[in-house]
């Protein structure tokens, strides 16, 4: 099976979530059990409450440790961005309307369309790897075509 590609970034943004959500499910655990003390469980509130918590967390760090486990881990600052690749920031102007957009192409787990973050495996990320600045391209969108020039290229720099 073939790993997902994810930045330093991105991974430790994860295992920190599945180390929180580890701490989360032993206080919930507690509950539980605190709840179970307090007679009936068919109808005892804190306790249906406690249960589906952890079922909750349970099924996250599941998936968290899939991604973990199924991840390969890229340092960005080793990858040249003199063309577009993965962890680059990419400006690209849309021929059509002259407008400009930024585009950062990123693994499948770190993706944010409010933020332009694309996966590395989308069809437009694919579009843009290897793209060299003034390289102009087509690219179909719902049967509709956009022509698009890459502007500038650089590597993404994380916000702390």
């Amino acid at each position: 099976m073939q790993k997902d590609l994810i930045t330093k970034n991105g991974y430790e943004k994860i295992v920190e979530e599945f180390k929180v959500l580890l701490k989360q499910k032993s206080y919930w655990v507690k509950e539980k059990e605190i709840a179970a003390q307090l007679g009936d469980r068919s109808e005892n509130a804190e306790y249906i409450a406690a249960k589906e918590q952890i079922r909750n967390t349970d099924k996250r760090l599941r998936f968290l440790d899939k991604v973990i486990n199924n991840s390969e881990v890229i340092d960005i600052s080793l990858i040249p961005h003199y063309r577009a690749n993965f962890g680059s920031q990419i400006v690209i102007e849309d021929l059509d309307t002259n407008e400009l957009k930024t585009f950062i192409i990123l693994g499948t787990h770190e993706t944010n369309p409010n933020e332009n973050k694309i996966s590395n495996k989308s069809p437009f990320g694919r579009a843009l790897i290897g793209k060299n600045i003034d390289d102009e391209f087509e690219f179909n969108i719902n049967d509709n075509y956009h022509e698009y020039k890459i502007i500038s290229v650089k590597e993404y720099k994380f916000e702390e």
